[in-house]
């Protein structure tokens, strides 16, 4: 399954999320993954991991008689200055061992080095948006995208946008962001976030970290026990699980799929990679009846709603 970009490419709607996946463990892990069938790959430069991947599928893509056009890969980088965005740009690419990368995204509203409150924050959001729109012009990067951004910050681009084009005709203006990747379940369903997405025509994915937290599928230390059992056990999630013959999880990441929603779940078994890719296609009463779980509650620390 995939979905078309409002950059005109197609994003599979299921991937898989590298997150805490490093060192030695890369290479057996996508080995697996490409294995299984996973096309589409997330990383990101506080996972430290883009290296290890780019060797990796110097290695495997042979293996799996593939190409580089035949795969995704996402990457992202934390607000910066221009002149940094385009180093991290180009060292992506040689890490990645890849002439472009398919995605790249603003991976929080806010830089590392400054509070949710610093307007030093919007200033190099902007930044970062600028230089990698421009370095998908010069063909570095396929489609540009964020990640934890909230309508007012979608709006900033808009505004952008408008004002680029003010300047000069042969100037684009780039909004839309091609995607938003945030934390999405049915404890959080973030109506009004995904219905502005969907009405500008931005992809909605679900980042592999928050994901993790609703299925046991990421390394040792993540169990049902511990990442939030009451939405596991409620009665339609175990009522649908039992319809379809799917795990419980299953049906969480078939939740998101059937509305379109793409998912990156994280795992190292080789036997969950290939189940978190059977999603199946609920029907529309199923997915209201799931999104009515919805407590508006967060349980990751992403909380880009704050970030001014």
């Amino acid at each position: 399954m995939t979905v078309k970009l409002n950059t005109g490419y197609e994003c599979p709607l299921v991937g898989l999320g590298t997150y805490k996946i490093v060192g030695d463990e890369v290479l057996p892990v996508l080995d697996a993954a490409l294995t299984a069938g996973y096309r589409l790959f997330d990383t990101a430069k506080v996972y430290n991991n883009e290296k290890e991947i780019g060797n990796a599928f110097e290695l495997l893509l042979p293996k799996h008689h593939l190409k580089r056009e035949d795969i995704f890969i996402t990457t992202k980088l934390h607000p910066n200055t221009e002149e940094n965005v385009n180093k991290m740009v180009n060292e992506s690419l040689e890490n990645l061992k890849t002439n472009y990368i398919d995605m790249y995204l603003i991976h929080y509203p806010k830089s590392f080095d400054y509070s949710d409150e610093d307007p030093t924050n919007k200033i190099l959001r902007i930044a970062s948006w600028n230089a990698l729109c421009e370095s998908k012009d010069e063909r570095k990067i396929r489609s540009v995208g964020v990640s934890s951004y909230e309508i007012r910050h979608l709006e900033e681009l808009r505004e952008l946008g408008k004002v680029r084009e003010t300047l000069s005709n042969s100037i684009k203006n780039n909004f839309p962001p091609c995607c938003n990747q945030v934390e999405y379940h049915p404890h959080f369903c973030r109506v009004e976030l995904k219905n502005y997405c969907s009405s500008n025509n931005i992809f909605f994915q679900v980042s592999d970290t928050r994901i993790l937290l609703y299925q046991n599928v990421s390394q040792a230390f993540s169990s049902l026990a511990r990442h939030n059992e009451g939405l596991l056990s409620s009665a339609i999630i175990t009522e649908l699980s039992e319809k379809y013959d799917v795990p419980k999880t299953t049906i969480l990441l078939s939740w998101a799929t059937s509305q379109c929603v793409g998912v990156i779940p994280k795992s190292t078994n080789p036997s969950r990679l290939s189940q978190n890719l059977k999603t199946v296609q609920l029907e529309e009463k199923e997915v209201l009846k799931i999104s009515e779980l919805n407590l508006n509650q967060h349980y990751v620390r992403t909380t880009g709603w704050l970030v001014l």
